[in-house]
């Protein structure tokens, strides 16, 4: 009974030590100052920027791969100085191209595939066409 009242109370800390470093805002994604990829992005596509040796790269690349976008990939070992010129600190970074090139969307880390769609959509939007463009 002892072991399970202490074990009880380890798991007790444990969620509270959780909630409480959520709170402090240590688990949150981490970001990236904005990036410009006007001129390496396909219109709408997604830039992905990478590193060889990183298998949260590897990741973010397939989640990116599944929306079905065209995609351009920026690795670090073989474009490294693009990297630098854009001020990309860190790998993975996922930046998201409408079709007049802006950016509508960027996260650093592996990509949520809720951010995916929702930043695909938006980039998107306006190749839907119009209610009154519609011919019947």
């Amino acid at each position: 009974m002892e072991v399970l009242i202490r074990l009880g109370v380890v798991v007790a800390l444990a969620i509270v030590a959780v909630a409480v470093a959520r709170a402090a805002g240590r688990w949150q994604r981490p970001s990236h100052p904005p990036v410009d990829v006007s001129d390496l992005a396909p219109t709408p596509g997604i830039v992905v920027f990478t590193s060889t040796d990183c298998s949260s790269c590897k990741a973010a690349l397939a989640a990116v791969e599944a929306t079905g976008a065209q995609v351009r990939e920026v690795t670090w070992e073989l474009e490294g100085a693009t990297l630098e010129d854009r001020g990309v600190e860190a790998v993975p970074l996922t930046v998201v191209v409408d079709t007049a090139g802006r950016a509508v969307g960027q996260v650093a880390g592996v990509p949520p595939r809720r951010w995916l769609r929702a930043a695909w959509k938006r980039a998107t939007a306006d190749e839907m066409p119009d209610a009154g463009d519609q011919r019947r």
